[in-house]
């Protein structure tokens, strides 16, 4: 996915492995909608339960990239609305809601960027 200028962008065509992991979704929305969530960019401000369920959800349906704002650090509240923290203070200890939601979210889909944003 190299630099180059051009509007060649707009032709490329879903790898085969995209194309077999994305299958359900080609069926429902078509090719050229995948290749344009494969394209988007999304910012999340503020981790709770309901914006990890919508972060999971488009991580699973193959977004270009999620990134999270969440500076707060992990409470024992957070334990029961955000399915993403486990339950193991050794993980979560001093990290921020975002920290360890990223970390969550790569394996879900190994093929998504999943970051951190400062703020």
């Amino acid at each position: 996915m190299g630099g180059g200028g051009g509007g060649g962008a707009e032709e490329e065509e879903l790898t085969a492995q995209e194309t077999a992991l994305y299958d359900r979704q080609i069926r429902v929305w078509g090719v050229d909608a995948q290749k344009r969530l494969s394209k988007a960019h999304v910012l999340v401000c503020g981790v709770n339960g309901t914006t990890i369920e919508f972060c999971k959800n488009i991580v699973l349906a193959g977004v270009g990239s999620l990134s999270l704002m969440d500076d707060h650090i992990v409470t024992e509240d957070d334990l029961n609305s955000n399915f993403l923290i486990p339950h193991d203070e050794s993980v979560y200890g001093g990290k921020s809601r975002a920290e360890v939601c990223c970390e969550s979210l790569k394996d879900f889909n190994p093929m998504v960027r999943v970051a951190v944003a400062k703020g």
